[in-house]
């Protein structure tokens, strides 16, 4: 995957987010991992701008590479404005529990807030379980979205030396202003975790069984009922060609 589609899919544009904090707005990152019960589901990456963060950003067509991410086999929805924060939201259907783990890998990266969260289906003669586990990791601060090669170049924390300006300026740390959720969405249960960057690692452990009792009773009752009707036909056909031998045999001459 093209590094610059790698920083684009990881928690939504670095770029983004240091304009936005140098103006001392308010950024929220949400992960939704929502799974059916079928093992099938959607990855979706969402960005929220509140108004001063909107106004600062301005045509968010033009900020955000949205060619790459389709390319990706991402779809980009257009922003849309529920109550006083703007949404831009990227989701990604996934077959399987393969697939989104293929996608969450690219969400967060070695650096990024997901520590092993991956999603696992198991399933039993009686009941499928479908679990989300790992670890929500906001630590690092806001060094998670930094670039490595900046950081060489220019030294200090990845991001060009604007994070110490920035709470020099604002008068409150970087990282109390932009807040990362993750929503996990199971069949008959979700969970949110969420916390400013530097909340020290929480653990992520969501499951949901979806049972088979019903299904199976009602699948060995088909059965039952077409061994049954094998058995009842088999039983009239015998009949049958007993009562066609007796009455062969009552048509022959005596002797």
């Amino acid at each position: 995957m093209p590094t610059r589609l790698r920083h684009l899919l990881r928690l939504g544009a670095l770029a983004l987010v240091a304009v936005l904090v140098a103006a001392g707005c308010q950024v929220q990152l949400v992960t939704t991992v929502k799974v059916e019960g079928n093992g099938s589901g959607t990855v979706t990456q969402a960005i929220g701008l509140d108004a001063a963060a909107l106004a600062r950003v301005g045509d968010l067509d033009k900020q955000l590479a949205v060619t790459d991410l389709e390319a990706a086999g991402w779809t980009v929805d257009d922003p849309v404005t529920e109550g006083d924060t703007t949404w831009v939201r990227a989701h990604h259907d996934f077959a399987n529990a393969d697939e989104a783990n293929l996608l969450l890998a690219q969400l967060s990266g070695p650096k990024g807030p997901y520590k092993d969260l991956v999603v696992t289906r198991t399933s039993g003669l009686l009941s499928t379980t479908t679990e989300v586990a790992g670890t929500v990791d906001l630590s690092a601060g806001v060094s998670m979205f930094g670039d490595d090669a900046l950081a060489q170049t220019l030294g200090g924390d990845g991001s060009g030396g604007l994070v110490p300006q920035i709470e020099a300026a604002e008068g409150k740390p970087v990282d109390d202003m932009v807040q990362v959720s993750l929503v996990v969405d199971l069949p008959n249960t979700d969970k949110t975790v969420s916390g400013n960057l530097g909340t020290p690692a929480q653990k992520v452990a969501v499951s949901s069984s979806d049972g088979h009792l019903l299904t199976r009773v009602g699948q060995l009752l088909v059965i039952a009922l077409v061994l049954l009707t094998g058995i009842v036909v088999a039983l009239r056909v015998r009949a049958r060609r007993l009562r066609t031998k007796r009455m062969m045999r009552s048509r022959l001459p005596r002797r």
